[in-house]
């Protein structure tokens, strides 16, 4: 025997959308006018790394200016000066926290360990320091002491170099005598 069941319904379309916001649970289509609001986020981060700039702005110095002994008739004794922003002072912005040394090479005219501005073949003997009492020689690992820190918050530090030009008898020639220093920063 075969039973076969079978049923016919009518659907008023029509009928249906008042049929169904009655039921729980049912959820009705998206008209356009934006009654849904979907939420959704996103992370953002940044990796900030140990690091310097040389100097005051926001990229590096290729210069830190000049340390002037000035215009001298006579070295019959030592002549000190201290360097000034944009006159020698060392310039730099590094991330707070950050262990650096500095170091100042020996200059470009320097023999057997000591340092010179020349002029030609002639030499005016100087020395460079990292304190007021010119008692710490600024230097590398071959002449004088790195400074080593650990850089302070705050922004731009500016640290001065103690110059002395020593006494020269007889005074030598008239005219400019100049070196030029290198200055190293590792971190």
């Amino acid at each position: 025997m075969k039973y076969r069941l079978g049923f016919r319904a009518r659907l008023c379309l029509a009928c249906l959308p008042a049929a169904l916001a009655g039921m729980p649970g049912v959820v009705s289509a998206d008209t356009g006018s934006n009654e849904l609001t979907l939420t959704a986020s996103f992370q953002l981060s940044a990796s900030v790394q140990a690091g310097c700039v040389l100097g005051g702005g926001s990229t590096d110095a290729t210069s830190f200016g000049s340390i002037d002994f000035g215009q001298l008739a006579s070295l019959g004794a030592d002549v000190k000066v201290a360097s000034t922003v944009s006159g020698g002072s060392i310039q730099l912005q590094c991330t707070p926290g950050t262990a650096l040394t500095i170091s100042l090479n020996s200059g470009a005219n320097a023999a057997s360990g000591a340092r010179y501005m020349a002029k030609g073949s002639e030499r005016l003997r100087y020395q460079l320091y990292q304190d007021a009492s010119y008692a710490t020689v600024w230097g590398d690992q071959n002449s004088g002491t790195p400074l080593s820190m650990t850089f302070p918050a705050g922004g731009t530090l500016s640290l001065p170099v103690y110059a002395r030009l020593f006494a020269s008898s007889p005074l030598p020639s008239a005219g400019l005598y100049s070196d030029v220093v290198t200055v190293t920063v590792t971190y």
